[in-house]
């Protein structure tokens, strides 16, 4: 190993992010360079594929490549002039072919791109060389090269990053694991494939991922990354590595492993203070405790030296460590020194978050939740906790930081104040008592005041339905129908199970389960058909009265939905099936995802599709950041290319099933036609999620407006249409405007069965006043209703289907069915009192009260 001088240049005590090292080097310079004519190729260009916080793999890239660039200058003997960058800002646009053609017309020997990857699944590097398999043997691109930078590039980037590693591989390999010969044998990446160089694409952990994202917006952090690439191209070129020491670390807080920013780091009279909101992560997000790294780097320590480091941060106990620097060796983590260090935190514990939006109208339906700054000693807090007017509530720790309570039982309309005595509580840690009243100092009660919400009165009211009242259902024989009611359903599987009644235009019953579920805060009531819907019928859905809210008010009216089935021919080609998260990338892999809080997002496995009651669809669980700094809270659930379907006919009508969550965020489909500039096209209305439960979302190619994503190439051009992915959008909105819809920050939504559907051409014959709708609309001639000691005696001109008998608290204690036009129901179980009877004829349906 070569010695080497150097000189510290004055302010290296700062961290300065996104400038490469501020250390120079003399002329002592490890030599042997020659004529070796290297390519870099910081990938993408601009702030392209933007990541966490919208800091873009780009941006991170183009600094790695430039701390490269410095290293090369500085301390070896490479003539300038055998350098080249495919672009040295982030204004120089370059295309992906453009640079390959590059670097072959400049004579380049070897070409290194560099790059960052997304998803959520694994944080890990990988390294990717020109090749291919064939008869289970894997080749290598010739001229060779690619392969043995790619074993020393692996295990120093991983090692240095501090994450793991996917490996070294041969592209196409890569991509397509499972082949024991590729069709196309070729390497599988462009910059591999159309380079006449050894080459090598390295990914450097992901960018869509917070624990690693808050180490990519530190610049020195990306400085230990440039390392290990310039020490693997001198190991590859045959060069010794120059004599350069690095001491780096995290400080973090000992009792929740955040780290902590602020925090002063002192070694041989130099400081080093860890990134903070004021100094950087303001250009990133509006939250100025949403971004933590922690991170200290110290660069030019003398080799084999002891040190004593210093950590300070306000509000911590301050700690001192010794420290050897590492003299060198074989891999970059040797050169390398680690220390990180856990703080102790000293600030007492108080109150952060209360979940109370309105504390003048409190809804009993929901807890209180109360977060600490700290974790908390449970039975010290639980022996300080007290509310006033003989509240009961019920307490319940979510965990060490956050207690719930069940107010379930505090009276409407009453005042109520909660008091945690700070003389009582304490945290877990240290047992510092509790800052109750936020002065900085131990002890203080913490109250809250609050009022409970005026009682419920108002019996649950039907706010939307799939289909649509007096609507033609298109494409699908068998669907969902839904009824989304405006709040929470005291649900009961043993009486409302047989709620919804489905007759079609020939007075036949169709038979089916009913499904209820809470969504956000409201209940969404399904009835999923056992068979295929009659082709070209008029169906009438009707969900029987008797059903209660949780304050135990009763619907007393029956409410009716009517519409037409399909009755084209169709031709159904489903593109992708979506029963799990299976071929797409979680929702912030695309570098079109923007303002994502990416660790909370994912794509999953939901129990439940839009043809039955069970089975399985994609769900899409996502939270928007609302402290984005760019204001763009945008998902593209991307599909890549080995998974999606082709077809050059653009006369076909698009559809996916969407189970909404009622969030008033928009969702859309997106189809990419290939062309220059990508080609992606949209529906240009997307479906608001202004309901709760399914609903089919379509998209006639031809005939309904689209929008450009990208490109400009007009639908039925030339070339194949492919599915590209599934996008939403949320809209900042002013939470004090009632005039506008708000839209939610983070939800679930569940998505299945993409299809591609050829319609033909047929005349219907339904019409929709087949059948009737609603009670006002109903004359059942000659109905009557024979209330008798035992027995309900139900007689009509027309076919009686059903009556059931419901008691004024919602409870259906008596129901029969039938297909004649005598039906009795017995009642000699009932004691005296009010019931409804909803009797559903052929010709309609009617509700009648009777006193027993």
């Amino acid at each position: 190993m070569k010695k080497n001088n150097y000189i510290l240049i004055a302010g290296m005590a700062v961290s300065l992010s996104g400038i490469f090292s501020p250390v120079s080097y003399a002329a002592d310079k490890v030599t042997g360079w020659g004529d070796f004519k290297l390519y870099i190729d910081p990938g993408h260009e601009g702030t392209s594929n933007r990541g966490l916080w919208n800091y873009s793999e780009a941006e991170k890239v183009l600094d790695v490549a430039l701390n490269i660039k410095q290293m090369l200058e500085t301390t070896t003997d490479m003539p300038a002039e055998n350098l080249k960058l495919c672009r040295y800002t982030q204004e120089d646009i370059k295309g992906l072919e453009e640079r390959s053609d590059e670097a072959n017309a400049w004579g380049a020997d070897f070409y290194y791109s560099i790059h960052s990857d997304a998803g959520t699944t694994e944080n890990k590097i990988v390294t990717l060389f020109g090749g291919w398999r064939k008869d289970g043997v894997d080749i290598e691109k010739t001229p060779n090269g690619g392969k043995r930078y790619g074993d020393i590039l692996e295990p120093n980037l991983s090692g240095v990053m501090r994450i793991g590693s996917r490996g070294n591989w041969y592209d196409r390999c890569f991509y397509d694991k499972g082949a024991t010969t590729h069709a196309n044998q070729y390497p599988y990446l462009s910059v591999n494939r159309r380079s006449n160089m050894p080459s090598l694409l390295s990914e450097g952990g992901y960018h869509t991922i917070a624990s690693q994202q808050q180490r990519n917006l530190n610049g020195d952090y990306r400085r230990l990354e440039a390392l290990a690439a310039f020490q693997s191209l001198l190991e590859y070129h045959g060069m010794e590595r120059p004599d350069m020491t690095f001491l780096h670390g995290v400080v973090t807080n000992s009792e929740n492993d955040q780290p902590i920013n602020g925090a002063t780091v002192t070694v041989d009279g130099k400081k080093y203070t860890t990134d903070t909101y004021e100094s950087l992560f303001h250009k990133y997000s509006n939250n100025p405790n949403l971004i933590h790294n922690g991170l200290y780097t110290f660069e030019g320590l003398e080799a084999g030296k002891e040190y004593t480091v210093t950590f300070e941060a306000p509000g911590f106990e301050t700690k001192t460590a010794t420290v050897t620097i590492k003299n060198g060796g074989s891999k970059t983590v040797d050169y390398v020194t680690y220390l990180d260090v856990a703080l102790t935190n000293t600030a007492p514990a108080k109150i952060d978050a209360v979940s109370v939006e309105n504390p003048t109208s409190v809804s009993p339906l929901y807890p209180i939740e109360i977060t600490f700054s700290r974790n908390m000693d449970r039975e010290s807090v639980e022996k300080a906790f007290s509310i006033n007017n003989d509240g009961e509530v019920e307490l319940k720790w979510i965990n060490d930081y956050t207690l719930s309570l069940d107010i379930s039982n505090l009276l409407p309309l009453w005042d109520y104040t909660i008091t945690i005595d700070g003389s009582i509580a304490k945290n877990s840690q240290t047992n510092q008592l509790f800052d109750g009243d936020g002065d900085g100092q131990p002890g203080g009660n913490w109250t809250y005041e609050f009022t409970m919400a005026e009682p419920d009165v108002t019996a649950p009211v039907v706010v939307s339905t799939f289909p649509a009242n007096d609507s033609e259902v298109q494409i699908y024989s068998k669907f969902p129908i839904r009824f989304e009611f405006d709040e929470i359903l005291n649900w009961n599987d043993d009486k409302d199970a047989d709620c919804i009644t489905v007759i079609d235009s020939d007075r036949n019953e169709i038979k089916g389960k009913v499904v209820h579920a809470i969504v956000r805060e409201q209940s969404v009531v399904h009835f999923y058909a056992d068979e295929a819907y009659p082709k070209d019928k008029t169906i009438l859905a009707t969900i029987a009265p008797g059903l209660t809210d949780l304050s135990g008010n009763v619907t007393d009216e029956p409410t009716s939905i009517r519409f037409m089935t399909e009755y084209r021919p169709i031709e159904t080609t489903v593109v992708q099936q979506c029963n799990d998260e299976t071929g797409f990338w979680a929702p912030g892999g695309s570098g079109s995802s923007s303002g994502l809080v990416t660790d909370e997002c994912s794509t999953t496995s939901m129990a439940v599709n839009p043809f039955t009651a069970s089975g399985s669809s994609m769900s899409m669980n996502y939270v928007f950041d609302e402290a984005n700094a760019t204001e763009n809270w945008f998902v593209r659930l991307y599909t890549p290319n080995t998974n999606q379907y082709y077809s050059k006919d653009y006369n076909v009508v698009l559809s996916y099933w969407m189970y909404s969550d009622g969030s008033n965020n928009t969702m859309n489909m997106m189809i990419r036609i290939p062309n220059s500039s990508g080609g992606l096209k949209a529906k240009a209305e997307g479906m608001p999620l202004n309901f709760r439960g399914w609903n089919l979302f379509t998209w006639d190619l031809m005939n309904d407006e689209y929008s450009h994503f990208t490109g400009d190439q007009e639908m039925g051009a030339s070339g194949n249409w492919r599915f590209d992915s599934f996008t939403m959008k949320h809209e900042y909105t002013d939470p004090d405007d009632e005039d506008i819809e708000q839209q939610a920050w983070a939800g679930s939504v569940g998505l299945h069965e993409f299809a591609a559907h050829k319609i033909g051409e047929a005349e219907r014959q339904a019409k929709l006043d087949d059948i009737t709708t609603s009670v006002e609309d109903v004359t059942v001639e000659n109905l009557k209703v024979n209330v008798g000691v035992n027995m309900i005696t139900i007689v009509s001109d027309c076919k009686v289907l059903s009556a059931t008998v419901t008691a004024v608290n919602g409870m259906s204690v008596a129901n029969a069915k039938g297909s004649e036009t005598i039906l009795t129901v017995p009642t000699s179980s009932l004691v005296p009192g009010v019931y409804v009877v909803n009797v559903v004829t052929e010709e309609g349906t009617k509700t009648v009260k009777f006193v027993k």
